[in-house]
C-alpha cells in the first residue's frame, strides 16, 4: 500500500512539473505575441503619420500638427525598439526634412496657380513622404539595419542643408542649449 501510494505521489508530481513547464511555455509565448503586436502597433502608427503627410497641401492647412504627430509616433516606435541604434537619429533627420520641405512648398506655391502646377509644388512633399514610407517598410520586414540607417539620415540631412541653401535660409539649429543630457 505504501508503495502505491508512492507511486501515485511520483506521478502527481510528474504532472504537476509538465503542467507547470507547458504552462509558463504558453505564458512566455503570449508575453512574446504581446510585444510583438506592441510593436506592430508603433510601426502603423508611424505609417500612418507619415500617409498623412502623402497629398497633404501645406498652403491649405498648417503641416505642424502632422509633424507633432509623426514626431509623437517616432518616438513611441523608438522607445519599442530599444535594439535599432540609429533609428531614433535618422527618424529626427526625416522629420527636420519634411519641416523644410513643407517650408519650401509654402514659399514657392503662388495664389491661384493651375491645378498642375500645385501638384508640381506639392511633388518634394510628396516624393517625400512617399520615400519614407517605402524606407519605413523595408526597414520593418527586414530588421536593424545600422548602416542604412546612418545612409538615410546622412541623406536626410544633406538634403535639409541644400534646401536650406538654395532658398538662403538659415540652417535649423542641431541642439537645443537650454537641454542638457542627464547624468
Amino acid at each position: 500500500m505504501d508503495i502505491l501510494a508512492l507511486v501515485i505521489s511520483a506521478l502527481s508530481l510528474l504532472v504537476a512539473g509538465v503542467g507547470t513547464y507547458l504552462a509558463n511555455k504558453r505564458a512566455n509565448e503570449a508575453l512574446s505575441e504581446s510585444r510583438k503586436a506592441a510593436v506592430d502597433a508603433r510601426w502603423f502608427a508611424v505609417q500612418e503619420a507619415v500617409q498623412r503627410l502623402i497629398g497633404f497641401d501645406p498652403t491649405a492647412e498648417p503641416v505642424g500638427e502632422r509633424l507633432a504627430n509623426l514626431r509623437i509616433t517616432s518616438i513611441a516606435l523608438v522607445d519599442q525598439l530599444e535594439d535599432w541604434d540609429g533609428i531614433d537619429t535618422w527618424l529626427e533627420a526625416e522629420r527636420m526634412l519634411g519641416a523644410t520641405i513643407g517650408r519650401q512648398v509654402m514659399e514657392v506655391a503662388k495664389p491661384g496657380e493651375s491645378v498642375e502646377r500645385r501638384l508640381e509644388t506639392l511633388d518634394p512633399l510628396m516624393s517625400w513622404a512617399n520615400a519614407l514610407s517605402s524606407n519605413l517598410r523595408h526597414l520593418r520586414s527586414t530588421g536593424h539595419d545600422a548602416d542604412a540607417l546612418t545612409k538615410l539620415q546622412t541623406n536626410a540631412e544633406e538634403q535639409v542643408v541644400a534646401i536650406h541653401v538654395s532658398h538662403g535660409w538659415d540652417l535649423p539649429s542641431r541642439s537645443n542649449p537650454r537641454i542638457q543630457p542627464l547624468e
